[in-house]
């Protein structure tokens, strides 16, 4: 059964919506109530192509958060887990945000622009109203706004081809997790060799949204001879990678610890984030969960189905991300459970259709 989504203030298009229905969208889901494509050709073709050439994502979905003044990195030790005191301009820092519990607000993308000026590239949560919340009490000189950005991403093994035809030699001198501003069409962007793929690729930041449309023609023409297509975050390969998606593979009720993300809360700075109290007495006193890669040989056509996972009789979580893998040709989704579920990898088996099959497990 096909549902017709109906747009609205709640549920926002982006610049590049009509685009992306003149190139075949399938389908779609919501994301920062903004539309993000999930599936172009199909899920599978997608993948292959992907992994082969290269791809054009609107992903106007991620929101920027804004923080400027003499005290933005006063107020990014506050809220941010990771200490940023001595972030260097150009660079990309993956930074978890999380309550007073621990609990995973979100993981996001924090970029110096300079000293005293932040970007924060932001998955699906209200994280802007929670910072303004955080403010209201502190006399902090800071500004603080969601921009209005589009971002396009490059991704797949020619990324870098294509956009050294549009920006020249210098986009090769980018390092990764880096990003700069070069000049498209006579107009400066900050372009960073980010993505949601581990095909190698870039984003591109683009604060008027009819220069966005301007690029995105740019970047299909001059894509031809690298075989570009319209695509998309593809699910498969993002789990067969590894990669994590807030909302889906983890939630508010998750700590950083319990989704391999520990490394980059700073518990031994000297800044009092917020949530620092909680993750360390997780650390130290438990419960100590983590996540784990899932694979399972199954029949075809279980990607639909809710798949809980089981260790002898004892319900252990519920798998999320559940794909089938062509790279490992099994079944493959993440769980995260208490750590002393798995010692003992041998006796653990997900139930589907009142039926048992017995899983592989691997750690991040």
């Amino acid at each position: 059964m096909e549902y017709k989504l109906t747009l609205s203030q709640r549920i926002k298009s982006t610049p590049f919506t009509t685009r992306n229905e003149l190139n075949g969208v399938k389908a779609y889901t919501v994301y920062n109530k903004t539309l993000l494509p999930t599936i172009f050709e199909s899920l599978i073709d997608d993948y292959y192509h992907l992994l082969e050439y290269v791809q054009l994502w609107d992903v106007s979905c991620q929101k920027i958060i804004q923080i400027k003044g003499i005290d933005a990195k006063h107020l990014l030790s506050i809220i941010s887990c990771r200490d940023l005191s001595n972030a260097q301009p150009g660079v990309c820092y993956y930074s978890p945000m999380t309550n007073s519990k621990g609990g995973l607000l979100n993981d996001t993308l924090v970029m110096c622009i300079d000293e005293n000026y932040f970007w924060i590239s932001i998955s699906d949560s209200d994280l802007f109203l929670w910072i303004t919340g955080v403010l209201v009490n502190l006399k902090l000189k800071v500004f603080v706004e969601e921009k209005d950005i589009c971002t396009l991403a490059i991704q797949g093994p020619n990324a870098n081809a294509l956009l050294r035809e549009i920006t020249g030699d210098e986009i090769d001198q980018l390092r990764f997790f880096n990003f700069k501003s070069f000049q498209i069409k006579n107009k400066n962007y900050y372009i960073s060799r980010t993505g949601f793929s581990k095909q190698g690729g870039y984003e591109i930041y683009i604060e008027n949204h009819n220069n966005g449309k301007k690029i995105w023609d740019l970047i299909v023409q001059e894509g031809f001879k690298f075989n570009l297509k319209i695509g998309t975050v593809n699910l498969i390969e993002r789990v067969e990678n590894g990669l994590l998606s807030y909302g889906n593979d983890m939630t508010i009720n998750n700590t950083p610890f319990d989704c391999s993300l520990g490394k980059y809360c700073s518990l031994e700075s000297n800044y009092d984030f917020i949530g620092k109290k909680s993750l360390l007495n997780q650390k130290t006193k438990g419960p100590h969960k983590d996540i784990y890669k899932i694979l399972f040989d199954a029949p075809i056509g279980l990607e639909d189905e809710e798949v809980e996972c089981f260790k002898e009789e004892k319900k252990i979580g519920k798998l999320t991300s559940l794909i089938f893998s062509p790279k490992f040709n099994k079944y493959m989704g993440f769980l995260i459970t208490r750590v002393e579920n798995v010692l003992n990898k041998e006796d653990i088996y997900v139930k589907i259709r009142r039926n048992f099959f017995k899983v592989s497990i691997e750690n991040f």
